[in-house]
């Protein structure tokens, strides 16, 4: 979570110097990029390192050292070769995804992000081997490096290109994230050939091995893969939708890339930030559910939501009051405000949905989560088609839309997990005692903001943050939802 608190603050330090570079034309242009890089990730990597990474957890669990070893040599091989093809792809056809996401002046930043596809997919095996043995360091480590060289390089490339056009800034500021990406991957082989040690000849055969890997990664590729195809197909009719609302070409991009470059910057901080819990309890799940520990698996479960919660509702107030004041610091620039205010609370709904559905998967149940982002997405689209093509709603039925859809994906989970861990009583503990912890912070600014003035920013940022973060853990720890003290 350190580590991840690192990266997105350089990638937030990243895009503020490069939206006065490139301005919302240019985001636009960079993020239509970067949607389709993550699509490839997802359909080429999504499903094989969590394979990796349960298999792990559970040979070790096991105790069975050599065949976790195993485990990660033939994922590697297997990501390696299918991350060459994704990234051919990806360049050979940059025209066709531009096209398809009404951006063509991506072209060059969608062929300038394709070979970090391949170095991705070569370093997921090895990072996912770490995390199943609870080695969190080395992914630590390269994913502050990964964002330390996007921020310099990228930034670099963007102000020599700038004379070229947006166009080719953002195609070098997609530079910049294949050079991380690259510098990341040597990184992460270089550790583990320095960590790896012998640990003697595999029972299983390569055959077996590989045959496990795919019974859990293959479900998991396919709903990556529907996934992800809902969600370019979401970012192409809200474009559609901005267009039929009457804003113009011109006007679409514009509103679209001050949501995505700004709101969306700073709503994924604190999403991006808990994310590394549900990466961490996937080894801890996982080994457990190899041995039966049904009482580990909640209890974890318990924790880890009331955690993820907890922290959601925190950031959702500090977002929602101060919204205004991030952006000025960040960008100086709160044209998004309002977009960020709205989306608020969708912090809460990303974390819950993102840590139920990594308890759901470690439990062994691969298809529950993929029901609820099916959801999430069927409510999403149909509210952004809908409202987001009304001149009265325009980007800010898009933001509604999210929230909705993320809502609903985290009450299905939260169902989901009720009926396979028993853990129904203790959701007052998990949410309702955070909720009110949340809603006495909110309060609380409220009052600090009326009677309290500071003329400077960053002084009234701090102030607000300190009476927000104090009057929230204190009542948490007044309800009982945190202790000091508990039994393992």
């Amino acid at each position: 979570m350190t580590a991840n608190a690192i990266s997105k603050i350089l990638g937030a330090v990243f895009r503020i110097p490069l939206t006065y570079i490139v301005h919302e034309e240019g985001m636009a242009v960079y993020n239509t990029a970067f949607s389709i890089y993550v699509m490839f990730l997802s359909f080429i990597i999504s499903g094989m390192p969590f394979a990796v990474q349960k298999l792990t957890a559970g040979s070790i669990a096991r105790r069975d050292r050599a065949k976790a070893e195993a485990t990660v040599r033939a994922a590697a091989a297997v990501l390696s070769a299918v991350g060459m093809i994704g990234a051919l792809i990806m360049w050979a056809g940059a025209d066709f995804f531009a096209l398809a996401m009404k951006e063509p002046r991506a072209v060059a930043a969608i062929k300038a992000a394709a070979p970090s596809v391949f170095f991705v997919a070569c370093g997921a095996a090895v990072k996912s081997g770490f995390q199943g043995a609870s080695d969190m360091l080395p992914t630590a480590v390269s994913q502050v490096i990964e964002a330390i060289i996007k921020l310099v390089v990228g930034y670099a490339l963007a102000v020599m290109l700038i004379g070229g056009g947006t166009e080719l800034a953002a195609a070098g500021a997609a530079g910049g994230v294949t050079i991380g990406e690259l510098a990341a991957t040597l990184m992460l082989g270089v550790w583990y050939i320095l960590s790896h040690r012998n640990a003697g000849v595999c029972a299983c055969g390569r055959r077996e091995i590989l045959s496990e890997l795919m019974s859990i990664a293959l479900p998991m590729l396919f709903m990556s893969v529907v996934s992800s195809s809902l969600s370019v197909c979401d970012t192409s009719l809200l474009r559609h939708s901005l267009l039929r609302a009457g804003l113009g070409e011109e006007g679409a991009r514009f509103v679209y890339g001050a949501y995505t470059g700004y709101a969306q910057t700073v709503l994924n901080l604190p999403a991006g930030l808990l994310a590394a819990l549900g990466v961490s309890i996937i080894p801890i799940i996982s080994g457990a559910a190899a041995i039966g520990n049904a009482e580990r698996i909640r209890s974890v479960t318990e924790r880890a939501l009331t955690l993820s919660a907890s922290a959601g509702m925190f950031f959702s107030v500090c977002l929602y009051f101060m919204s205004d004041d991030i952006l000025y610091i960040l960008f100086h620039n709160t044209y998004s405000a309002p977009m960020l205010r709205l989306a608020a609370p969708m912090v809460i709904f990303i974390c819950i949905m993102q840590l139920s559905g990594a308890a759901l998967q470690s439990m062994g149940h691969l298809g529950k989560p993929f029901i609820s982002s099916l959801a999430a997405m069927a409510v999403k689209i149909t509210l952004t088609v809908t409202l987001a093509s009304k001149p009265e709603y325009n980007i800010y039925g898009a933001v509604f839309a999210s929230c909705a859809g993320f809502f609903t994906g985290a009450v299905i989970n939260l169902v989901f997990i009720s009926v396979h861990t028993g853990l129904k009583r203790e959701y007052a503990g998990i949410l309702l005692k955070p909720g009110v912890s949340a809603a006495a912070a909110a309060a609380a600014v409220s009052f600090a903001g009326e009677h309290f003035a500071f003329t400077n920013v960053i002084a009234r940022t701090v102030f607000t943050s300190v009476i927000a973060f104090s009057v929230f853990v204190i009542c948490l720890f007044m309800l009982g939802a945190v202790k000091i003290r508990e039994k393992k």
